[in-house]
């Protein structure tokens, strides 16, 4: 009856062990998520506010090209570090707004040459008209 209470504690005691170092798995997973959301955003942030100082006739500046972190290199595959990958989604969401802004202004700029077409298509009938 001991030896089966001791093996039942040992027991207790090493699932106890197992789910604390999943948990503090979990815990760092849940840090460099909460790094990765952050980076993110203060890029879309700065996004922002470059697009307002261009707008307001500011020159923004540019941070030019970033150097390329260290990279890993398992078997014949070079796997991209945790800080890569993190730049590159940076990259790709910035990426992504920049193109939805783009794409948003060309259609702003297209309906305002629209606009001025039809403005000027009404002014020569009512010319016409007139004369």
């Amino acid at each position: 009856m001991a030896s089966r209470l001791n093996d039942i504690q040992k027991e207790a005691e090493a699932t106890k062990e197992a789910h604390s170092h999943q948990l503090l798995e979990f815990q760092s997973q849940a840090q460099e998520n909460h790094t990765v959301i952050h980076a993110q955003l203060s890029e879309l942030v700065d996004y922002i506010h470059r697009g307002r100082a261009d707008k307001k006739g500011e020159m923004s500046g540019s941070r030019g090209p970033q150097q390329p972190a260290a990279t890993q290199i398992t078997g014949s595959a070079v796997t991209p570090t945790f800080e890569q990958r993190v730049q590159i989604a940076q990259r790709r969401l910035v990426q992504t707004v920049i193109n939805a802004d783009a794409a948003t202004r060309e259609s702003q700029e297209a309906a305002e040459r629209d606009r001025e077409r039809r403005r000027k298509e009404a002014q020569s009938l009512k010319r016409r008209r007139r004369d």
